[in-house]
């Protein structure tokens, strides 16, 4: 479990209470306004309570859904396109149009922790998308184990998806790819 140093102000703790906590051990200083009980935490989880907003796409939510072995880093995290940059390393920010960024965004648990990640369908459709900056290995592994998880894939939802996708290539790819038409 995480706070942010707001939260633990909103519970009556003062910055004097909250680092005399920290001084004794009983609550642990993470990053520049978090805390947390333990001293370890799951990384995605810090990113999701320090960004609620940020959205896991293309490697990042694919190992979340199991299409990846590996956990590549950095992070990769979807947000609106006037949203303000984030300075982390271990992010990657993707800035997506206003119309694009809230499709298919559904709420995935993880290791315990629940995130924010698109769905199947809508990733599906960013691995398409972004296929030439992804790593040949890295695309061919998620595309194999789309092709073992294609009973999972709603089509009405993709088939509803892919209108606000303006490049008919995706069509076409997810096609060859995934259903060998």
């Amino acid at each position: 479990m995480l706070y942010l140093h707001r939260q633990l102000q909103k519970q009556g703790l003062s910055n004097y209470q909250i680092q005399k906590l920290v001084k004794e051990g009983k609550l642990y200083f993470i990053k520049k306004g978090v805390y947390s009980p333990t001293p370890k935490v799951n990384d995605l989880e810090l990113i999701a309570k320090k960004h609620p907003n940020a959205v896991f796409t293309l490697t990042t939510a694919c190992y979340c859904y199991g299409l990846l072995k590996k956990n590549y880093k950095p992070y990769i995290i979807a947000t609106k396109q006037k949203d303000r940059p984030i300075k982390d390393t271990m992010v990657k920010q993707i800035f997506m149009k206003d119309d694009l960024y809230p499709i298919g965004i559904s709420q995935v648990r993880f290791q315990n922790v629940d995130i924010l990640a698109y769905d199947l369908e809508r990733l599906l459709i960013e691995v398409i998308r972004n296929k030439t900056s992804l790593d040949y290995d890295i695309y061919k592994e998620i595309i194999n184990n789309f092709k073992k998880l294609k009973s999972l894939i709603n089509k009405k939802k993709l088939e509803q998806y892919l209108p606000n996708f303006k490049d008919p290539r995706i069509i076409k790819r997810i096609n060859r790819e995934l259903w060998n038409e």
